[in-house]
């Protein structure tokens, strides 16, 4: 029997979607490229509260706009209890910002409500809620089309094919093989960005990339790790250059070393990435030989392959397409942006509580995904566009004092 709604997709908006359609008492069935035992990528996260609640936070992270709280996503998908087991609070919440010469410049974060959890820890603590039968791991959607019915048929990585659904929801990420159902290649919305000709379903490179590498507990450097960076993370800014310094839940730190480059150059630096040494020693000579000693040690000690992650973002005027009858987009899927106010999780795991109360409310019907859409255009076009701000400002060559300043002007404004 075909479920009635298929994930394609199993990150944490498309389990936290699967999450609360199990309790809401849906059909459903979520396709994962990965296999069940696999580690998601990517750094830690901080799960925020709320729901449709705002608000301006304290001290620097006012200049990065509005916070969407989403713990709230654990509690409807029915895992909270789980999540705050697994959240790492108290030290870990504090963000230290540093200047390239070493100068811790200010700190937020502390007493927070907002506990780490590995992407790991996320995806164990969804799948409490989620019987096994109802995801179909290895199994990554390889291209998306409409039969000669119309109906949406799904083509795997191993020729197998699945149709007959009432909603197919994309959240396989940036580059969805989902998104050219909803937003049409040929619909005539092209514009220009940066002298280049973009399509609505078509992500845009944000010329700021991320080489990511690891210090790891055994490595001799490590005491030296946590005496600078801590718990929480250890920013450092400057000359336009961005290092995100955190601790992890295995106890590792994980180094993003951000620079701004060509696309071309971050996905083909002809330095083989499983080339530690030979990575670091292009990176400090191309990027930080500015730096302070005691802040490209911290690049030396890296004793992992790197992985390098280009920053892409849906432009927000391309939000703005019409509602489809049985199709629709989720998370990074729908609107992938920078991670600059660290709202892209939270902004995704929005989008799965609102799509669920929506079909609670009218049905698998295209008002709901009118509806959902209508709620899901302006929040994700915000966070795009402050997420993008954010990063010129981290970016910027005076940056800590850039950053700072601005925050004094927002702040100021604010009152006003």
């Amino acid at each position: 029997m075909v479920a009635d709604i298929a994930i394609v997709g199993g990150g944490p908006s498309g389990l936290a979607l699967a999450g609360m359609l199990e309790r809401a008492g849906f059909s459903y069935i979520v396709y994962e490229r990965s296999a069940h035992d696999i580690p998601p990528r990517g750094g830690c996260l901080d799960l925020h509260k709320g729901s449709g609640q705002v608000r301006v936070g304290p001290s620097t992270q006012s200049i990065f706009g509005v916070l969407i709280k989403m713990q709230l996503a654990m509690e409807e998908a029915g895992c909270y209890d789980k999540f705050r087991e697994y959240g790492r609070d108290g030290p870990f919440t504090i963000h230290q910002v540093w200047d390239h010469n070493g100068n811790r410049a200010f700190k937020w974060g502390q007493g927070e409500d907002q506990p780490e959890l590995d992407r790991e820890q996320i995806k164990q603590a969804l799948l409490t809620t989620i019987p096994g039968e109802k995801i179909q791991w290895k199994q990554g959607v390889e291209s998306s089309a409409r039969n000669e019915k119309g109906e949406i048929v799904l083509t795997f990585k191993d020729g197998t094919t699945a149709t007959g659904f009432k909603l197919v929801v994309g959240a396989d990420g940036a580059f969805s093989r989902i998104r050219h159902l909803v937003v049409s290649l040929d619909q005539g919305n092209e514009y220009q960005l940066n002298n280049l000709q973009v399509t609505p379903a078509t992500p845009t490179y944000s010329g700021i990339a991320f080489w990511t590498g690891e210090i790891h507990p055994s490595n001799t450097f490590y005491p030296t790790a946590q005496q600078k960076a801590r718990y929480g993370p250890m920013v450092v800014l400057g000359r336009g250059t961005m290092i995100w310094i955190q601790r992890q839940g295995g106890d590792h730190y994980r180094i993003e070393l951000g620079f701004q480059k060509s696309l071309e150059f971050t996905t083909d630096p002809k330095v083989n990435f499983e080339d530690t040494e030979a990575v670091k020693n292009m990176l400090l000579s191309e990027f930080y030989d500015g730096h302070a000693e005691e802040i490209k040690d911290m690049i030396r000690a890296i004793d992992s392959p790197f992985h390098p992650w280009p920053l892409h973002y849906m432009p927000p005027e391309s939000l703005n397409w019409e509602a489809k009858q049985d199709v629709t987009l989720i998370g990074d899927a729908a609107h992938v942006t920078t991670p600059f106010i660290g709202e892209g999780v939270n902004l995704a795991m929005t989008d799965s509580i609102v799509l669920v109360r929506k079909l609670k409310e009218f049905g698998i019907t295209k008002k709901a995904i009118e509806e959902y859409e209508k709620d899901m255009f302006p929040r994700a076009s915000d966070v795009i566009e402050k997420s993008v701000a954010a990063g010129k400002l981290y970016y910027d060559w005076d940056a800590p004092k850039s950053v700072m300043e601005a925050n004094v002007h927002h702040s100021a404004d604010s009152k006003a």
